[in-house]
């Protein structure tokens, strides 16, 4: 590892200290314009439904040299502007990235009968096995975002013959107990953030003819106003699960940050307004002594944000250069031991409201 690889803490922009505005710029603005050139790699999943992979391999990349997966978050795909920057970073680096579409999600519209969900970590598995047919020897990084995120935890947290074809992940901002982060959107202020995601969650269901017959669950008198009426009316009883809080309490992460075994780095912020800060509170106590899994809990930030002020990274994206980091480290037990130094997460967090 190069002694001089360390984590600069986050100073938020000068405009842009607000979590909502970290949150919402964070989103929707993106600098990175570059015209769409990925191969398209299908995965079989054991259900007979398909998603799609978006190789983006850069001219210089040979066989042997590194790879790595994005996952989007709720109501995203691989057009997502993180996944889009993150991306091009990744390639410019020499590194081929493979921008997964969740079942249904993106080039995948109407391939999936079930939805996409925070404990589909098996799809995650078939989409490593895929990539490691295409780049055999190749070592393998993760990459997930918000629910992405808890995707990734999940599979890592579940150890399979697949863990080993990865050797490092990184996660920003995802949600740890599910049903407190649904909950978040039924707070004052909060509306808008929920209305966001029920529609475009709706408007995916309806473009996909694989759901005709199940759209009768979010119509009408079942129209959801909400996320908990949306996952209890089609994720849950679509995906298997006998309400959306049975789905919340198998699916969150929390339970299975201890057996992970792959060197991983969770990226959050005590200000995100989707993900409550005081969720993390027993992750924080399960991470004080685990030799794998470092929490890097920064100040400011908001979800999927990290939009910062004038510094030595190459432009204020915060965040990317985090995870390039930690993504290209040579060795990234021994950065962790750097990033635990600077993180605030031996702080105690706050209650929510």
């Amino acid at each position: 590892m190069k002694s001089d690889l360390v984590f600069p803490p986050f100073v938020p922009h000068r405009l842009y200290r607000n979590p909502h505005l970290q949150t919402i710029v964070g989103q929707f603005h993106s600098r990175v314009k570059s015209p769409y050139q990925a191969e398209q790699h299908s995965c079989r999943l054991p259900d007979n439904d398909l998603l799609i992979l978006h190789d983006d391999c850069p001219g210089n990349w040979r066989p042997g040299d590194r790879v790595v997966i994005l996952l989007h978050g709720l109501s995203g795909c691989h057009r997502s502007s993180y996944m889009i920057r993150l991306a091009h970073k990744l390639n410019v680096k020499g590194v081929r990235v493979f921008r997964m579409d969740l079942r249904g999600c993106g080039a995948g519209t109407g391939l999936a009968k079930s939805p996409y969900h925070a404990g589909s970590f098996l799809d995650l598995q078939i989409a490593l096995e895929r990539i490691e047919q295409i780049c055999p020897g190749s070592p393998i990084g993760i990459a997930g975002f918000s629910l992405g995120g808890t995707i990734s935890l999940n599979y890592l947290g579940r150890p399979s013959e697949t863990c080993g074809l990865v050797d490092r992940a990184v996660v920003l901002n995802p949600p740890m107990q599910l049903s407190e982060s649904v909950r978040v959107f039924g707070k004052p202020l909060f509306g808008r953030y929920q209305r966001h995601f029920v529609t475009n969650l709706i408007k995916h269901v309806r473009k996909s003819y694989q759901y005709h017959n199940h759209t009768h669950k979010i119509s009408g008198a079942n129209y959801p106003k909400t996320l908990l009426e949306f996952d209890n009316q089609f994720t849950a009883p679509m995906a298997g699960f006998e309400s959306a809080e049975d789905y919340y309490t198998r699916c969150s992460p929390t339970e299975v940050l201890s057996h992970i075994n792959v060197p991983t780095l969770i990226i959050t912020s005590q200000d995100d307004p989707l993900v409550p800060a005081f969720t993390y509170q027993e992750s924080i106590d399960q991470l004080a002594h685990h030799d794998k899994v470092t929490l890097y809990l920064t100040e400011h930030g908001g979800h999927l944000g990290f939009i910062g002020g004038p510094s030595s990274d190459p432009d204020p994206r915060w965040s990317d250069w985090r995870i390039i980091d930690w993504l290209l480290a040579e060795s990234p037990e021994g950065l962790a031991n750097e990033v635990r130094n600077l993180s605030i997460s031996s702080a105690p967090v706050e209650q929510s409201a």
